[in-house]
């Protein structure tokens, strides 16, 4: 009888060890930098609501001083205050260091600017016939400054 050798045959079928750790360490890999990328978005998205929120509140600011100093006769002006004399009341203007505050002969004291958002600084400065306006607000990690000249009405 003849013998009979047996060889075995190489497995076809499944990874090596070394295959294996390859394949897992491409996948750590890109898992990481999606992972990276994704963070780093939402990063960039909430820096984003933040400049715009300051934007908002930017905007708003100016739209009411620009229709108080249309709609004022008389104006008392200094570096950290603005006095408007409307027909009906006397609204000033200042800052506390942390808020825009109006105080107004017939509705009292009001803020301009909410808890999150701080002025560091608010300036007027009087001129022929406009008044000068420059302001920075700011929050925790971003900062916003506006500087505009609003003219008067004329009488």
């Amino acid at each position: 009888m003849a013998s009979k050798i047996f060889l075995k045959k190489k497995n076809e079928h499944g990874f090596t060890l070394m295959e294996t750790i390859v394949a897992l360490g491409i996948g750590l890999l890109a898992t990481t930098m999606i992972f990276y990328i994704f963070t780093l978005g939402l990063k960039n998205i909430q820096t984003i609501k933040n400049i715009e929120s300051l934007h908002s509140n930017a905007n708003f600011l100016l739209n009411t001083f620009t229709y108080w100093i249309k709609q004022g006769e008389t104006f008392t002006v200094s570096p950290n205050t603005l006095e408007i004399g409307m027909p009906d009341s006397i609204k000033t203007i200042t800052s506390n260091g942390k808020k825009i505050i109006v105080n107004d002969t017939i509705s009292g004291i009001a803020y301009l600017t909410d808890d999150s958002i701080g002025t560091t600084s608010l300036n007027f400065k009087g001129m022929a016939k406009s008044i000068q306006i420059g302001f920075t607000l700011e929050t925790d990690k971003e900062k916003f400054s506006a500087t505009t000249t609003i003219a008067q009405r004329a009488f």
